[in-house]
């Protein structure tokens, strides 16, 4: 059954109250049309609760998220940018940074620029900004049951040197406030290459604000550096927009909870008059066994995110290889990722909420 606007409805009874399927729902394809956008191709998946825009032209990630309406993800000041204005060069990749509710950094580093026996990278790779192709968009019933569906390649290519291949999935139904994601990473080179991938999803106002909360089922955590010591013990605490507010980066081990999924939750029970607003992603500890949170209260980068991961380096690839933190992948070698992302309100708020701490009440720390 559909469970859409307070109803339960078979797809028969659905069928006979609209015209079109886009009255309730749908996926449309899409172009912006100006500025560094221009050309840009998108697709918007509207379940009649969550509404995303995933941007083809760069990684299939999604840029913005609404959940009954009302925005819960942070933007850059960058907006959506062209693949053609990538700079690969120390951190200029923070010139087309969108933020958004997912932004894959990957597919061969992630965390700061470098070079090593492998050549020279840039800030959190190249993946972000290379445009999908072998698109599949699809909407078909099961039973009563309707499913949104979003399939692609992406291929970070060097000649000579890198061959990693991206097979993207997302899928959802109508009704939803779950966008599900599945990720197959493939070396299609001959020769075993380095593989780093980390999934940055962003949260902003209004969801972000002085009562917001992040909540993560984690077994230890730890400062990335000075200024995140300095802001430990509020690590998990929204507050008000402050000039020139240091980055904060945290460090986690993440925690299967009772389903064998890890979670990592950005909630503000406050919001939305009273029902609260958040959102949760839930992701396997095994193939994901490493969790960053960013606190970035900020004028303008007013922004807190989660961040699951393959390995707990966020300090780069460098430093991955001299301290053996550094996965790989083998010729014709695959690795899959799922993760699930939920929109939070109500009852589905704080469910996540308990779900963490059960989890997190296994351990002998509580911080």
């Amino acid at each position: 059954m559909v469970e859409l606007f307070g109803q339960s409805l078979s797809r028969e009874e659905l069928q006979q109250r609209v015209g079109s399927l886009a009255q309730a729902g749908g996926i449309t394809e899409f172009t912006y049309a100006s500025g560094r956008s221009r050309g840009v191709r998108a697709i918007q998946i509207d379940t009649g609760r969550l509404c995303v825009d995933i941007v083809v032209d760069r990684a299939l990630d999604i840029a913005r998220a609404t959940l009954a309406g009302v925005p819960f993800v942070w933007r850059s000041a960058n907006d959506i940018a062209a693949p053609a204005y990538y700079d690969e060069h120390g951190d200029e990749w923070l010139r087309s940074f969108f933020g958004g509710w997912l932004t894959t950094c990957g597919l061969s580093n992630f965390g700061p620029s470098g070079h090593d026996r492998w050549g020279t990278y840039g800030l959190h790779g190249r993946i972000n900004n290379i445009p999908a192709d072998e698109i599949d968009v699809r909407t078909r019933w099961e039973g009563n049951r309707c499913l949104f569906e979003v399939r692609a390649t992406l291929r970070e290519t060097k000649a000579l040197g890198t061959n990693l291949v991206l097979h993207r999935r997302w899928w959802t139904e109508l009704g939803s406030a779950t966008m599900h994601l599945e990720d197959c990473v493939v070396n299609a080179a001959c020769v075993r290459a380095p593989h780093m991938i980390l999934y940055h999803c962003n949260a902003g106002f209004p969801l972000l604000g002085t009562p917001t909360r992040v909540h993560v089922s984690h077994a230890a955590i730890e400062p990335r550096d000075a200024e995140a010591q300095e802001g430990l013990d509020v690590w998990n605490c929204g507050g008000e927009p402050q000039a020139a507010f240091p980055e904060q980066v945290f460090i986690h081990t993440p925690l299967a909870c009772a389903d064998g999924k890890a979670r990592a939750a950005v909630v503000n029970p406050q919001s939305s008059d009273g029902h609260g607003l958040g959102f949760e992603i839930a992701y396997d500890p095994i193939s994901l066994p490493a969790l960053f949170t960013w606190r970035k209260l900020d004028y303008g980068n007013y922004v807190m995110a989660v961040e699951p991961a393959n390995t707990r380096a966020i300090q780069g690839r460098e430093y991955a290889a001299s301290h053996g933190l550094l996965p790989f992948l083998d010729p014709s070698e695959e690795r899959t990722y799922r993760l699930d992302f939920s929109a939070l309100s109500g009852d589905a708020l704080r469910e996540s909420i308990a779900t963490i701490a059960s989890a997190n009440a296994t351990r002998a720390d509580h911080r």
